[in-house]
């Protein structure tokens, strides 16, 4: 008897349930608001979230680097409980900066 394709559909299988099932955890999403970037991002992957992005809250197309430079002014999703693969997106400011008034950004 072939035992490779047996084990390999087993494998997959596997995967699969497991991908399902990360797919339905969930954790708290903390309030990461008033934290540097860098803070932001080891508090949310310590509570179980891997998906992260930073984005200039002023919209100047700026790419938020150093973490340490940066200050969280909002996030999408906001806290509460979501699934662990949930993207979590902080819109920040240079550190030096203030944050905009949600109403004015964009106009």
């Amino acid at each position: 008897m072939r035992k490779g394709p047996i084990l390999t559909l087993a494998t997959v299988i596997a995967l699969l349930a497991l991908s399902q099932h990360a797919g339905k955890q969930t954790a708290e999403l903390p309030d990461l608001h008033g934290m540097t970037l860098r803070r932001a991002q080891l508090t949310a992957r310590e509570a179980g979230f891997r998906q992260l992005a930073g984005e200039d809250a002023l919209g100047r197309h700026r790419v938020p680097l150093a973490g340490t430079h940066w200050t969280v002014c909002s996030q999408q999703p906001p806290p509460a409980r979501h699934g662990i693969t949930t993207l979590v997106t902080v819109r920040v400011v240079k550190t030096n900066e203030r944050c905009p008034n949600p109403l004015t950004v964009g106009r």
